[in-house]
């Protein structure tokens, strides 16, 4: 059988909303989050994307219930004559109540502490549980098969700490490596592309792939 290949997708750029670095998010704001869409140019990216030459002949594209992703996907699905399944499994990490705590204290939490949460919210450990359940699912059901799978970044980050060797940088901030090359390092883009390749259920590499090198082919 040949091997699965699965692309982990980004969404595109979003609207400013999608930073809440500066803003105090409660529980009503969760359904604003889930809404959030791409911007003018987010949609361009995410054309562009579906055009390049590692996303053809695609077999199956997976998709986050949220409508950043599934803006990204739609072009993908185009390209390729597919549907989207959609699976809220790859929904981004809820992040809860946060109350009088500000963003990077919560951030610094969560990164010291996998099973850290807020109130309604999430932890590391619980999204990347669930991600995990997602992915197995699909290699059950694509085995053989090139597929995308478009997601959020901190979804994706949980999901590749199940594979990839973690450590923090000078910013105590989360890095995870495979085979001794950089996949994560705290630095996002919006679209982002990283190639996971299974033999069966077994990962044979992990790695990021150059989203401006994309655009171009």
């Amino acid at each position: 059988m040949n091997d699965t290949v699965l692309y982990l997708i980004r969404h595109s750029e979003a609207t400013p909303k999608n930073n809440f670095k500066d803003i105090s998010y409660h529980d009503n704001d969760q359904l604003s989050n889930e809404k959030i869409i791409l911007t003018v140019s987010g949609e361009k990216r995410a054309e562009t994307l579906s055009t390049c030459k590692e996303l053809q002949n695609i077999d199956a594209i997976y998709s986050s219930s949220y409508v950043r992703a599934l803006q990204t996907a739609k072009y993908i699905a185009l390209e390729n004559n597919l549907i989207i399944n959609v699976d809220d499994r790859l929904n981004e990490r809820k992040i809860g109540t946060m109350g009088k705590l500000d963003w990077k204290d919560f951030h610094r939490l969560e990164i010291k502490d996998f099973d850290f949460k807020l109130p309604s919210g999430e932890s590391f450990n619980q999204t990347k549980k669930r991600m995990v359940e997602s992915i197995k699912n699909i290699l059950m059901f694509e085995a053989g098969n090139r597929v995308a799978v478009v997601s959020h970044a901190t979804a994706l980050t949980a999901l590749l700490s199940a594979w990839c060797e973690q450590g923090l940088n000078y910013d105590d901030d989360i890095i995870l490596t495979y085979d001794e090359k950089t996949v994560v390092d705290a630095t996002w883009s919006a679209p982002m592309v990283f190639k996971v390749v299974f033999d069966g259920t077994a990962v044979k590499s992990v790695e990021r792939l150059n989203i401006e090198e994309l655009e171009k082919k």
